[in-house]
């Protein structure tokens, strides 16, 4: 569901005036993608990105919009937001907070191999290590607390496996003392359609909408439950391998961080689970409806919690190097 508001040609026209980017020459609704109304936007300066956000605060764009800002400088292969004429990141089209971002080239790989996991390992430990120094302080919005919040949103539709499944991911949360891992900025959506492949090269990460403060960790594991999986969701060693193996030539992880990954990649199942859940269950108007099934990742994390030993010993070797 990409459409919630729609823009008119008059009032992309004077929206437009307030950046140096030449005269429209085409914009057309992108038909993907949960939250916000995005549009392919051509200008005399090129193609771009024209999003509104439904649902993000000002102090949420100001975090993400910078974050990319940030990354960009330090040479981050990322999607950058273009600054306006007053030199504002983001500004009022249609009673909402929208922003142009230079549009990335390339295409989504949708099977990736070792090779595209190897890539995107390394760009995401680049984009720890130049978020370390990046000032702003966003929470995760979809952590531990909204994960509970949303449980009790959803009781009525949960089973009694259900909930205890997501009583037992809980719990083992809490058990491990998940404020001792390392935190900054991170993307918190990295799945394989927000990064783009230009003949085998990655072209760059896109779509900031989730990108927070938290464990690095998370991040990881938000990335293997999608980019490192086989047909029934298991992990796939050679790919989780590669791009582990990748992340740490950049950025070493920790002895916790190993430690905690088996229980990460629970909680990030879950966190999509219930996000999916959710969209499904309180679905939003718009002219166009795309909502993904909650299924896989339920399955997903079935197969995590189930597998805790069999991925503490795959990561064993990582936690030695």
């Amino acid at each position: 569901m990409s459409v919630y508001t729609s823009v008119e040609p008059a009032q992309l026209e004077q929206f437009l005036a307030r950046y140096e980017l030449g005269k429209l020459q085409q914009f057309s609704a992108i038909a993907s993608g949960i939250t916000n109304t995005n549009y392919y936007l051509d200008t005399e300066a090129g193609g771009f990105v024209l999003t509104l956000y439904e649902h993000h605060s000002d102090d949420e764009l100001d975090y993400m919009l910078g974050l990319q800002q940030h990354l960009v400088k330090r040479s981050v292969h990322c999607s950058e937001p273009v600054l306006d004429r007053r030199g504002d990141l983001f500004s009022i089209l249609n009673q909402r907070p929208a922003a142009i971002i230079h549009r990335l080239r390339g295409q989504v790989q949708p099977q990736p191999e070792s090779l595209h996991c190897a890539m995107v390992g390394t760009e995401l430990a680049r984009f720890h290590l130049a978020g370390q120094d990046y000032p702003g302080i966003r929470p995760n919005p979809r952590g531990i607390d909204w994960i509970i919040a949303v449980t009790d949103m959803l009781d009525e539709i949960l089973d009694a496996s259900d909930r205890k499944l997501i009583k037992a991911t809980l719990q083992a949360a809490r058990q491990f003392d998940l404020n001792d891992l390392p935190l900054g900025a991170i993307h918190a959506d990295l799945f394989h359609d927000n990064a783009l492949f230009i003949d085998n090269e990655l072209g760059g990460i896109l779509d900031f909408d989730y990108a927070c403060r938290d464990s690095f960790v998370f991040d990881i594991a938000v990335l293997l439950n999608d980019w490192c999986i086989g047909s029934r969701g298991e992990l796939v060693n050679s790919r989780v391998n590669a791009t582990l193996e990748a992340y740490q030539r950049q950025r070493r992880l920790e002895a916790i961080e190993i430690d905690a990954l088996p229980l990460m990649l629970g909680i990030a199942a879950l966190r999509f689970w219930l996000s999916r859940l959710h969209d499904k269950t309180f679905p939003l108007s718009g002219e166009l409806t795309f909502v993904k099934s909650p299924d896989s990742f339920r399955d997903m994390l079935v197969l995590r919690s189930s597998q805790q030993n069999e991925i503490a010993q795959l990561l064993l070797t990582h936690r030695k190097r």
